[in-house]
């Protein structure tokens, strides 16, 4: 309990919806009717030719490279097109995706156009017979100049637009970072097999998906490949269909050295792609195990508690002693008998850390809940990796099911799911995962909230044109400065891993800081890249940003201090990670053959396990005796949203990242844009606070809401003043949060379908000129760190304010600060105006010194008033 608890928001009050101001983006100009109708001649002559025959499907699908029904359809556009879905839908067209195309190169001769206007999108879709006859009338009358009939306009749009028009194919199906990957891991011999991934179109046609499904079989077999393993599953929001195979390495080299052969997968029309066997890992990441003779004297845990979280990993010790008690594990995939019992280090480092801190720092047990682990991992040779024989998007939706639903779910008390897993070579470019839509699906659907780590980057960093002589010369600034700019040269090798780039989920990055200091000295073969001007992010730790350039990751926490060791290499230097190093990290439980067994570890997965234990405190703090909702049994949705909100608005950005965006100003002063998404890329919102996820600041409050909304609502909280700044010329400072899982849609390019923002009005819809925005939130504050576009693009939005001058804000005893909660269709069509979007608010008013009043004390006062009064 805390003398400082955070506060409760009455109920929000119903207001209507602000309007937005949409930028006006001016759109290239189209080449005219006429040259497209030349540029697109022959697919459509040759299309009117065959549809006008007896048998238009066979003569079509002749020419494999050619258009066809039900053969997936690829239109390229210079810009996204309004409504597109809709009228492809009015004519029976299923759009299966729809995406930005960041490195597209358009043909200059399409478009007299700026490059920086064009935003290029690609359309999949996969036509019958009837609606290639369909968009064959449609641009008839489109080359004949004649009008767009009602509905009709996108198309008419789209064909202005079209810069390219072709089936689904091999490049596409088979991208260059999957490769990439299969090339990394063909083995020398030819006769060993290769496992693949195979993922179908997620139709909502289940008729379709069982058709191209029996297809895949067969040219699998006829391949001289086999099927592992499959899966099916079609949820509303989520379908996926994807066969495991096994293909001989020789067939999979011919594959890669010729895609376009006729008989071979990647011109199977049915498939959407073709990737790399997920191999899910967690990396040990810690010292050899340890034995502690005495023992910590740590206190025992309440086996009467509930689970209020789920660990998916390998296999932790239940038995050690410190952590008996505190978890259950159920087997659902019968893997625990294959996980060799020395070798279950990642899961029981993470029960550790999620079930008592650090050992040394902390060790007290979690309040108020207990762990339930299932293993989805096999923890082997000091490896913990997904089961060979399954696919892992099935292994997770098979283990949140059974966690969370039917009539006898495990944890019918969790509201979070730990996820400090990693797909290997999975690095986020742009294409969302399936692991990821998994999990954006399951939290908005059931109200789950996972808290995944962003991944470890296990791959020397390179120094280019110095040597470890002249690098251990330079002073710690010298250093981080040549790391700094390594950094920024590999960071599209070094991005987020699958699937930390989910958008409803809290993604975690790692901050190179123990709890306890170093043992000891560095050996001489290791050096410090550590700047003296605060928290650094981990070089292992993987780097943002996020879909849609949303923040990403969401925030770091301790995640144990980083060793690396120098490596020549031909001229330039490597820097190694030191994973096994018992001078430095976080102490945690381990699997050795002592019985209280301990190591020390470190990683973006150390960081996650501390996170899931902050937002269990938290989840207690808010129920406990003077909570906000003391003796309340909080539904899953809410406890979730409550504290991934209070997590997001506890973060702060330490000095090293001011400083990081000062330098990335001056390297371009005009891009200050860019210089906040590059600072975002490694802090996201900043560092965890975990004290201010429980209580409020020593010099301020912490206040929380929740609430329901639907497209184009809002709902006002009414935020007290507190009586006494009136009229106080000193610093302040405000933080909002706003939390929600939104539905999402694969097939969309904004798969984000649901927005929420917060506005800081008294606006009247129906006295705009008397009573106008108040950009300042009555107190003169100004935006912070973070760029207003920025906060819009994910499903947390958090804006920082701080005092924007020497102004002495004025108001009456009483006064209120109307905050605006509003939500609007991010995808212009796609959210359902019936559903009901569940969020929670956060703010903190806070003030830069201590004084002789107390303004948490005061919204307190009045907070309870109005709590009361409301009955």
């Amino acid at each position: 309990m805390t003398d400082r608890p955070i506060l409760r928001l009455p109920s929000g009050r119903a207001a209507p919806r602000l309007p937005g101001h949409r930028p006006h983006i001016r759109n290239p100009g189209a080449v005219g009717r006429q040259a497209q109708a030349a540029r697109f001649r022959d697919q459509f002559e040759r299309l009117e030719e065959a549809l006008e025959g007896d048998d238009a499907t066979v003569v079509l699908r002749q020419d494999p490279a050619g258009i066809a029904p039900e053969r997936a359809l690829v239109f390229v556009t210079a810009v996204p097109i309004q409504n597109f879905i809709r009228a492809a839908e009015a004519i029976g067209l299923e759009v299966f995706s729809e995406f930005d195309l960041d490195d597209y190169d358009l043909d200059d001769d399409l478009l007299d156009r700026d490059p920086d206007l064009a935003n290029p999108t690609l359309y999949a879709t996969m036509p019958s017979e009837d609606v290639l006859n369909r968009i064959r009338r449609l641009w008839k009358a489109y080359h004949r100049n004649e009008a767009a009939e009602h509905g009709d306009g996108p198309w008419w749009n789209l064909f202005d637009m079209l810069a390219e028009l072709r089936p689904w194919g091999p490049e596409d199906r088979l991208n260059e970072r999957s490769r990439q990957e299969l090339s990394n891991r063909l083995p020398m011999d030819d006769d060993q097999d290769v496992r693949l991934e195979l993922e179908i179109w997620p139709t909502k046609n289940p008729d379709a998906r069982r058709r191209w499904r029996r297809d895949t079989e067969a040219r699998v077999n006829a391949l001289g490949g086999r099927i592992v393993s499959q899966s099916s599953i079609a949820e509303a929001g989520f379908v996926y269909e994807a066969l495991l195979i096994a293909m001989s390495a020789a067939s999979v080299r011919t594959m890669l050295e010729n895609p376009f052969a006729p008989s071979g997968l990647a011109l199977l029309d049915g498939l959407q792609f073709i990737l790399p066997k997920t191999v899910a890992q967690s990396l040990p990441a810690q010292s050899d195990p340890d034995e502690q003779e005495d023992g910590l004297p740590l206190a025992p845990f309440d086996v009467g508690l509930p689970m209020r979280a789920v660990l998916m990993d390998g296999t932790p010790m239940a038995a050690h002693p410190y952590l008996d008690g505190g978890l259950v594990i159920e087997d659902v995939h019968g893997l625990v008998p294959n996980s060799v019992v020395s070798d279950r280090l990642h899961a029981t480092a993470m029960a550790s850390l999620i079930l008592r801190g650090d050992l040394r720092a902390d060790g007290s047990p979690i309040e108020d809940s207990r762990l339930l682990s299932i293993p989805v991992l096999v923890d082997v040779n000091q490896d913990t990796r997904s089961p060979e024989d399954r696919l892992f998007v099935d292994v997770v939706h098979v283990a949140l099911t059974r966690a969370f639903l039917g009539e006898d779910p495990l944890a019918p008390d969790a509201f979070v799911v730990n996820f400090s897993i990693g797909i290997r070579g999975a690095h986020f470019s742009g294409l969302i995962s399936s692991l990821a839509r998994l999990m954006d699906w399951w939290a908005d659907a059931h109200g789950v909230l996972f808290i995944v780590s962003a991944g470890n980057v296990v791959d020397d960093l390179t120094l280019s044109e110095i040597n470890s002589i002249e690098f251990e010369e330079c002073d710690p600034d010298e250093r981080a400065t040549h790391v700094e700019a390594a950094k920024r040269l590999t960071r599209h090798q070094r991005t987020l891993l699958a699937p930390s780039e989910a958008l409803n989920v809290i993604t975690v990055g790692a901050a190179s800081l123990d709890f306890a200091p170093a043992d000891g000295p560095a050996p001489a073969s290791e050096v410090s890249i550590e700047r003296g001007d605060g928290i650094m992010p981990a070089i292992s730790s993987a780097i943002g940003l996020g879909p849609f350039r949303s923040v990403k990751p969401d925030f770091l926490h301790i995640g144990g201090e980083h060793n690396v060791r120098m490596t020549p290499s031909a001229g330039d230097l490597n820097l190694r990670l030191v994973w096994r190093s018992r001078r430095t990290g976080l102490f945690v439980a381990s699997a050795g053959q002592g019985a209280r067994a301990f190591a020390r570890s470190r990683g973006t997965s150390c960081a996650n396990a501390l996170t899931t234990r902050a937002h269990l405190r938290s989840a207690a703090a808010l129920t406990q005796e003077n909570g906000p909702y003391a003796g309340q049994e909080l539904p899953r949705r809410d406890l979730a949203l409550l504290t991934r909100a209070l997590s997001v608005n506890s973060a702060r950005w330490p000095q090293s990242a001011h400083n990081l965006y000062g330098r990335e100003r001056a390297r371009n002063p005009r891009r200050h844009l860019q210089a906040k998404q590059e600072v975002a890329r490694y802090f996201g919102h900043g560092v965890l606070n975990e004290d201010l996820m429980r209580e409020s600041p020593g010099t301020g409050a912490t206040i929380v809401g929740r609430g329901t909304l639907r497209k184009d609502q809002a709902v006002i909280f009414d935020l007290p003043l507190p009586p006494s700044l009136s009229g106080q010329r000193l610093g302040r400072s405000m933080h909002i949060t706003l939390a929600w899982f939104s539905p999402v849609e694969p097939a969309r390019a904004v798969y984000r379908l649901a927005a929420l923002e917060a506005v800081a009005s008294n606006y009247d819809a129906e006295d705009r000129e008397n009573d106008p925005k108040d950009s300042g939130w009555n107190l003169d504050l100004k935006s912070g760190h973070l760029d207003e576009k920025m906060i819009k693009r994910g499903t947390v939005w958090s804006k920082r304010m701080v005092q924007n001058r020497a102004h002495v804000p004025v108001f009456e005893d009483g006064e209120v600060l109307p905050i605006r909660v509003q939500c609007r269709d991010a995808s212009n069509g796609g959210l359902d105006p019936n559903e009901d979007i569940r969020f929670a608010i956060a703010v903190t008013l806070d003030v830069d010194a201590q004084l002789l009043f107390d303004i948490h004390s005061e919204i307190e006062d009045q907070l309870r008033i109005r709590l009361q009064g409301a009955g």
